[in-house]
């Protein structure tokens, strides 16, 4: 969407609002539409907006996008990973890969969302098969992120080891102070984007104040004793029990910033096919029905124990992040009132207990 209202030129409002802080630089809150407008000169905006039911990352006008301290419905991880992909194009025996990736300037990313997309690009993009879809919809986006003013209900992203304020994993991180921001972090991206559309920062005075702590952390954090075998995980609680109330619906996979299960489809159309990506749930039945009709999860406990585990225990084991940010999504909207965060809980403890 092309913002066609007109804002005032301010070339040079960064270097003019700069904090008395030499170790940061701020941005005034009523300079944030003036940049908005600069960098998404060759992308399309997209941001936080309040649709009438829900807070959810769209394209938008610099007018419509939210700087409160709510938090959205859903993250911004479908314009990295969309719900449903074009891949590829088969016809007259050609095949043709899909090149058309948008670019967007993404803002208003949470930290939790932030820590959500590092752990999806060390998925997609970290070993030895790379997923080209998403790597360059990574390269083609700029994404600033902003920190929250508090915990939102469900929250418990602090436990997990990630700051609130600040994330490093993205192209400028603003911290809000009252009626400016302070910018904390600026990726070489970001510094080159400023520098092309004219915004005079003093570079060298940027700060990266705040280290992210490790992930996955031990001790009295939501993370697994490593040492425990995965057998014990399997049998550490009565899973049973603890999805009783379970629907099965998946609603907190397509809501979750890190859930990255996908599932391939083809469809013909006027003499071509077309193959697409499009977001699985492996709380769904038939995520992993084999081909010769057994399913190894028929039940939906066995498939709720792989979800928990795989956030908790395979994926921090196989690329050392923890695959869920305590972003509190999935707990503020399960129709039933699941709570990943009490699971993960009661298998520490009980874990504990055993070894």
């Amino acid at each position: 969407m092309t913002n066609t209202r007109n804002f005032p030129s301010h070339p040079q409002f960064l270097d003019c609002s700069r904090s008395i802080d030499k170790k940061n630089v701020s941005i005034k809150k009523t300079d944030l539409q003036g940049l908005l407008e600069k960098l998404s000169a060759h992308r399309t905006l997209v941001g936080p907006v309040d649709t009438g039911k829900v807070v959810e990352f769209r394209p938008a006008t610099t007018s419509e996008i939210l700087t409160d301290d709510r938090v959205s419905y859903k993250s911004m991880k479908e314009f990295y990973f969309p719900q449903v992909e074009r891949m590829f194009t088969f016809a007259d025996g050609e095949v043709a890969d899909n090149t058309q990736i948008p670019s967007h300037l993404i803002f208003g990313a949470r930290p939790c969302d932030l820590e959500g997309l590092r752990v999806m690009s060390k998925v997609f993009m970290d070993g030895k098969y790379v997923d080209s879809f998403f790597q360059r919809r990574y390269e083609a986006n700029f994404i600033i992120g902003v920190g929250c003013l508090k915990e939102k209900v469900g929250c418990f992203c602090g436990q997990l080891g990630i700051d609130r304020e600040f994330s490093d994993f993205c192209d400028m991180m603003l911290v809000d102070a009252g009626e400016s921001y302070i910018i904390k972090h600026l990726s070489e991206k970001g510094k080159e984007a400023l520098s092309q559309h004219s915004l005079q920062l003093d570079l060298e005075e940027l700060s990266h104040s705040k280290t992210p702590l490790p992930n996955p952390l031990k001790g009295d954090k939501i993370a697994f004793n490593l040492e425990i075998s995965d057998r014990t995980y399997f049998d550490v609680i009565d899973w049973e029990k603890a999805v009783e109330t379970c629907l099965g619906c998946g609603l907190c996979s397509f809501i979750c910033p890190t859930c990255h299960c996908f599932d391939f489809k083809d469809v013909q159309d006027k003499g071509q096919v077309n193959r697409y990506k499009c977001w699985d749930s492996c709380i769904y039945p038939k995520f992993t029905l084999h081909a010769s009709g057994h399913n190894p999860r028929e039940q939906l406990w066995e498939r709720y124990r792989q979800r928990v585990l795989h956030k908790f225990k395979y994926v921090p084991t196989n690329v050392e992040l923890t695959a869920c940010t305590g972003c509190g999504r999935c707990i503020r909207s399960c129709p039933v009132g699941m709570n990943i965060e009490a699971i993960a809980k009661e298998i520490v403890k009980q874990a504990s207990m055993e070894v």
